[in-house]
């Protein structure tokens, strides 16, 4: 009787261009994107609410094949029936513009960027999740609109990485979830046990790519005994973290732990590229220009999983709330700035991929050491390729690139909000 009574559901989502997948009072829609999968579930409930019924708020939701789509007791996930390989599709690659002067627009369903006459790229939208401007770069107003009904989201950088502004599509998901995170933000004892989570996470992650890195370089026996000094040291960091009473105390931790770790660092690099230690603004040499720039990148994939998951970036319990910071996504991508950008910055030093000769040093004290144009399309290359690495998520059981390991750490927050989960655990480095 059930299928009987919902054939004509089934009808009126077919002739709004939903193809629905149904099993008695199960049922499923595929979608291209996320703005298409939000416009059916709205369709679905209109119907529906037409006939006096409703979705079932906890099996209701959006879901992506990247993470696994649970249908009928079994997961679905993007690799099922696929040979392995080494990194994910490029359904959610990030597309870089750092041509001076370059424009973006759209052809049908393509993004197209163009230099003048010349055709720089053309790629499928579908297949972007955001497009990153560097310097000087156009977009066309029709290839705004179309991104926007996309979701593709828009981040523009000055010439040397700083963030300028982005362009997003109106923040959609569950509005409960956010006053959940909001009351967590103003609450010190459940945003405490959030940026504990962080902390430890980032400091685990801290304490592998040290060992990591060290493996990678020639260092003399001492510099391998002054590597161990500061594992042990993150290693008690990351105890102290997790029973920190305060966010005081707990930063106290992370900054104590953040400034032996790049220290070691500094003295395990060749001494040509002047790092000693970390400097933020402005840059003052090449390692440093580059952690900086990488830091901005990830920030803005952050921003793009908080937004995916329906949180408010802005809304934060390491970082505290601020007009235009994004808190929260500073707070997700802490565990991921060791795995992410501090490992593809030690891969391009320490394999020669790039060189201290490729960066600038203009004149202007206040913008500090840039990267020349060849050596930010070296890194920019680096940067996607670790982001679409695939790497185990313990909690989906299955792997995934670290840009969807991000969404789902993003969707993890919302679940502890909604009390489907307990705790938030970070993702561990192996």
């Amino acid at each position: 009787m059930t299928n009987l009574y919902l054939d004509a559901f089934d009808k009126a989502m077919l002739s709004r261009g939903h193809q629905v997948l149904r099993y008695a009072d199960d049922f499923a829609v595929p979608a291209h994107a996320r703005t298409d999968a939000e416009q059916a579930l709205a369709t679905a409930t209109e119907i529906l609410a037409e006939w006096g019924l409703d979705l079932n708020d906890d099996k209701s939701h959006i879901a992506s094949f990247d993470e696994g789509v649970r249908f009928l007791g079994r997961t679905v996930g993007a690799r099922d029936g696929v040979a392995g390989q080494e990194r994910s599709t490029p359904l959610e690659a990030t597309v870089y513009v750092t041509t001076p002067g370059a424009l973006v627009r759209s052809r049908g369903d393509r993004v197209r960027i163009e230099h003048g006459e010349k055709k720089l790229l053309s790629v499928n939208l579908k297949r972007v999740r955001q497009i990153v401007g560097v310097g000087r770069v156009g977009f066309s107003t029709p290839f705004l609109h179309r991104a926007l009904r996309q979701g593709v989201e828009l981040v523009l950088l000055d010439d040397i990485g700083r963030f300028q502004g982005r362009l997003s599509r109106a923040m959609g998901g569950d509005v409960h979830v956010r006053a959940a995170q909001y009351e967590a933000a103003l609450h010190g004892s459940r945003a405490l046990d959030f940026a504990r989570a962080f902390v430890a996470g980032k400091l685990t992650n801290l304490r592998t790519s040290l060992l990591r890195a060290s493996r990678s370089t020639r260092a003399p026996q001492e510099a391998g005994e002054d590597v161990a000094v500061v594992a042990e040291r993150l290693v008690q960091a990351r105890a102290g973290a997790l029973e920190a009473g305060g966010l005081a105390e707990l930063m106290g931790h992370e900054g104590a732990a953040g400034r032996d770790y790049f220290a070691c660092w500094g003295r395990m690099l060749d001494p040509a590229w002047g790092f000693t230690h970390r400097r933020r603004r402005p840059p003052p040499d090449a390692v440093n220009a580059m952690l900086s720039f990488g830091y901005t990148l990830l920030l803005n994939d952050a921003v793009v999983a908080c937004h995916i998951a329906g949180l408010d970036p802005e809304g934060g319990f390491l970082h505290s709330l601020n007009q235009g910071r994004a808190s929260l996504a500073l707070d997700l991508m802490e565990e991921f700035r060791p795995v992410i950008v501090d490992s593809v910055v030690t891969a391009l030093v320490l394999k020669g991929k790039v060189a201290p000769e490729g960066f600038d040093h203009p004149v202007e004290a206040d913008t500090g050491c840039r990267m020349a144009p060849e050596t930010l399309k070296v890194f920019l290359a680096a940067y996607e390729k670790r982001m679409l690495t695939l790497v185990r998520h313990p909690g989906l059981g299955r792997r995934v690139s670290y840009r969807a390991a991000l969404t789902a750490q993003a969707r993890l927050i919302a679940r502890v909000l909604a009390e489907r989960e307990d705790t938030y655990t970070a993702l561990a480095w192996r």
